[in-house]
């Protein structure tokens, strides 16, 4: 995952607490060449209060223990990552026992301290740390309770779905230069909400490009079906151009090289060779004279033996007469 873009299809709540449903937006997520697929494992009484508006809605969301580990077991059997989102102990201990490696920390937890200890002491080995709506004074207290996992640090919030202006995709580089200074094993992530195919693509291109290595995607098995969180949601047939737009871009940003040529692709290196000026006489010059400044210029030639690098000609003793625009070529000087 390292130079690698990860895709999550981000479900959510969109499987309604329904089994079957979720196995459906698993295939679809699998089918899309996505790398993982995430849920919300929600007990309602863990997350809000009774008189709470959307308690009825978290209640629904409640499937039985075993359901998880079902639903984890499928999506490994399709080549996908089982992701969930966990609100408290219980969820915490379910996702645990369906043998999931990866869990999220939603927004709304970011100052869980119970929690964040739990998952810390768990068995968990990644931690997505949703920071959309957090201050850096929050992330960091969270960081350094979860110091002993590998760390995702996911930009980027629900606004039903959020505004492109509201990204604020500019902060992936300003929250990683700062969870640097904490010497943690983290990644940086976007978790996208944009309304369309088209914004989503655009969106997340810049947010590989401002840095970040996860994206994560709402999916859906259609918006007509209006399903939970289907506000910003793809169908799965615009999820998989989705992923490929993704994939291609990522591409096209190719991989940081401290190389002294940035481990060129042979493509740019016969550009290079092609646009590269040689050096030619830039007046006429007798034999005797030394190369300088004064007597030799660069200009493109045809002449594939001519020399382009001044260190091997400036100071030289030309041996034979040159013509002006005539190329420079090693036995011309001794």
């Amino acid at each position: 995952m390292k130079n690698n873009v990860y895709i999550i299809a981000e479900v959510a709540q969109g499987f309604e607490g329904k089994f079957n449903q979720s196995k459906l937006l698993i295939k679809a997520a699998s089918k899309s060449s996505s790398n993982a697929v995430k849920f919300q494992l929600v007990y309602a009484d863990e997350l809000a209060t009774k008189d709470y508006k959307y308690y009825n809605l978290f209640k629904n969301l409640e499937m039985k223990e075993g359901k998880w580990k079902q639903l984890n077991d499928y999506a490994i059997s399709l080549g996908l990552d089982f992701i969930v989102d966990v609100f408290g102990a219980k969820s915490l201990c379910t996702a645990e026992k369906a043998g999931l490696n990866t869990i999220k920390v939603h927004g709304t937890d970011i100052t869980n301290i119970s929690l964040l200890e739990s998952i810390a002491n768990s068995s968990i080995k990644k931690v997505i740390l949703g920071v959309g709506g957090a201050y850096w004074m929050e992330i960091e207290k969270a960081l350094k309770i979860l110091k002993s996992k590998a760390l995702v640090l996911m930009c980027g919030f629900q606004g039903y779905p959020t505004e492109i202006q509201d990204n604020q995709i500019c902060r992936i580089e300003a929250i990683r230069q700062i969870a640097s200074k904490l010497q943690l094993n983290f990644e940086m992530g976007f978790a996208d909400h944009a309304v369309d195919e088209k914004s989503s693509s655009i969106i997340s291109l810049v947010a590989i490009g401002a840095g970040a290595k996860i994206i994560e995607k709402h999916i859906t098995l259609g918006r007509i079906m209006e399903l939970e969180d289907f506000e910003s949601a793809l169908n799965p047939d615009e999820f998989s151009c989705f992923v490929d737009e993704v994939n291609l871009g990522q591409k096209a940003l190719g991989i940081i090289n401290k190389d002294n040529d940035f481990k060129m692709s042979d493509s740019e290196k016969k550009y290079r060779e092609n646009i590269r000026r040689d050096i030619v006489a830039s007046k006429d010059i007798s034999p005797g004279e030394m190369l300088t400044f004064q007597n030799i210029t660069l200009k493109r030639t045809s002449n594939i033996k001519s020399i382009k690098k001044l260190d091997l000609v400036l100071g030289k003793i030309v041996k034979k007469k040159l013509k002006c625009n005539q190329p420079i070529l090693k036995d011309h000087f001794n």
